[in-house]
């Protein structure tokens, strides 16, 4: 059994008054607050989850959940601060106003652009309010249409339905992403070693196009990536004389060589290849 410690960061995002708060009150708390005051700026909703994941293992998730006033200019001007570093999103609209469900795009679309292709989930609320509903299923659809790949939540902060649904869904995909993306910085991490391995075993270095024929089922975008990510880790140099100037492998012609360091060379004598690693902050 392995235990994945996580930082996770969820955001709430939505028109005013559409219930966010509402939300994160029911599915923490398991409470409905009658009198509603809206939310100045933002608010941090701090929670620690243990999380089933495949066989036995387990991620201890500390989430932070942000809940974030709906008001336009978040979007305009404080949306970078807002919505840096989030890696999952809950969207909110009220069913008794059509104009939330169409402005619902406009906030995934500014999370989206700061946050990167991350996690989404979509919460039709109020639902407890059937009779005043004027959100049908041809707007529905639209939404998902928009948003295809979000599941979609039909809640009650009042009465609790769907809501607990909504977030153990948006958290188990959050969860999901997180790990999937640091599977692929382990892949590029022994990718890495390859590639300096076979520079290293060889007196003259490989050029580049070497290095296409020797990895051919790898992309050469992909090479190039990880020869750039080399010589800034000082495991690899360009074998020409001049000033030493980080260029993009990129830019060089099929020609240009590459050499192990010295520190290339002990780091690629070693059996793990820690030093390889690059840590991206998520």
């Amino acid at each position: 059994m392995r235990i994945r410690k996580m930082q996770l960061k969820i955001v709430l995002v939505g028109e005013r008054r559409v219930g966010k708060t509402s939300l994160l009150e029911r599915y923490l708390k398991n409470h409905f607050v009658e009198n509603y005051t809206g939310t100045l700026g933002g608010r941090v909703y701090p929670t620690d989850l243990e999380i089933s994941l495949e066989g036995e293992d387990i991620a201890l998730a500390h989430i932070a959940f942000f809940d974030l006033m709906g008001e336009h200019s978040v979007r305009k001007v404080f949306a970078e601060p807002f919505f840096f570093g989030t890696q999952g999103v809950l969207a909110v609209c009220d069913v008794e106003r059509p104009e939330t469900l169409h402005l619902t795009k406009d906030w995934l679309e500014v999370v989206t652009k700061i946050a990167g292709p991350i996690p989404v989930g979509i919460a039709f609320n109020k639902i407890d309010r059937a009779d005043s509903m004027a959100i049908g299923p041809e707007e529905t659809a639209w939404l998902r249409r928009e948003f295809p790949t979000a599941p979609t939540f039909m809640t009650s902060a009042r009465t609790g339905q769907g809501v607990e649904d909504a977030f153990s869904t948006i958290i188990s995909r959050t969860v999901d992403a997180v790990l999937a993306k640091g599977r692929q910085s382990r892949t590029g991490r022994l990718f890495r070693q390859r590639i300096l391995l076979f520079i290293s075993g060889r007196e003259y270095g490989a050029s580049k196009n070497e290095l296409f024929t020797e990895f051919k089922a790898v992309l050469p975008a992909q090479i190039m990536e990880e020869l750039d990510n080399l010589v800034r880790l000082d495991a690899l140099s360009l074998n020409e004389s001049g000033p030493k100037t980080f260029v993009k492998a990129a830019d060089l012609p099929g020609t240009a060589r590459y050499q192990a360091t010295e520190r290339g060379r002990r780091i690629a004598e070693s059996p793990k290849g820690e030093e390889l690693a690059i840590e991206e902050i998520v």
